[in-house]
Parts: structure tokens; C-alpha cells; sequence
């Protein structure tokens, strides 16, 4: 990648970068949090189920994000849900996501439009989105 050279080249990278991890008004996008601290708790078994999972169920809807840190450091890894057309920091994230919850977030959030309350995390925190 080229280096940025301005203050102008670096807003439309962001802008860039935001319309990328935007989708269609009726499509799911899955954020999976994979910085390294996210790896280090298990986030790349996470990421693989989720993509199977959406595979074997023929879920054609759903775009799945790979991003770096999310802030809840504490409850690794982070999986976030929303529809495609909300902005980042606006859905559904879910912490502590072990195998078992993140074929329940595909089978029961994106298939079955259900939130699985008990898993969200970060209900109360500012959301830094640069």
C-alpha cells in the first residue's frame, strides 16, 4: 500500500474503508474481531465455524468482516451482527464467543433473526469509530 501523503488521502481511505463494511439493506454483516489478542482467545476457530456454518445452511445474505480490535478486550472473542446497511458499532455484539455460541449466532441470529441476549456485551460503552 502506498503511503499516505495527506490529511485528505486519509479521510477518503476511512470513507473508503466504512463503505466496504457496509452491505445491502436486507443482508447480515458479521464483524469478527482478529487482532491478536482476538486470535490469541480463539477468534480464528470462531471465524471458520461462522463461515461453515453460513456455507452448509446456504445463507447467501451474509457477508462476514474480518476487523482489528474492538475495545472489549475482556470478553474475547467478539462477534458483531447488524443488518447491512447500519453503521459499525450499531448492532448486535456478542463476547465470550466459544464454538458452540457462534454456530447459536448463526443458526438462531442470522437464520432465525434471533438475538441471543444473554451474550451481548458492550451495551454501555462508547463505541471510538474514527
Amino acid at each position: 500500500m502506498a503511503k499516505v501523503k495527506s490529511w485528505d488521502e486519509m479521510k477518503n481511505l476511512q470513507k473508503q474503508a466504512q463503505q466496504e463494511g457496509q452491505g445491502k439493506p436486507d443482508e447480515w454483516v458479521v464483524v469478527v474481531g482478529m487482532a491478536t489478542c482476538c486470535v490469541a482467545a480463539g477468534a480464528d476457530e470462531v471465524l471458520t465455524i461462522i463461515h461453515d456454518d453460513v456455507k452448509k445452511l446456504g445463507l447467501s445474505n451474509v457477508r462476514i468482516v474480518e476487523t482489528g480490535c474492538y475495545g472489549n478486550c475482556y470478553a474475547e472473542p467478539v462477534v458483531e451482527v447488524r443488518k447491512g446497511s447500519d453503521a459499525a458499532g450499531t448492532g448486535t455484539r456478542y463476547g465470550y464467543v466459544t464454538a458452540a455460541r457462534a454456530h447459536d449466532i448463526v443458526e438462531k441470529h442470522l437464520k432465525g433473526n434471533q438475538i441471543l441476549e444473554d451474550a451481548v456485551v458492550g451495551k454501555d460503552q462508547e463505541v471510538y469509530i474514527p
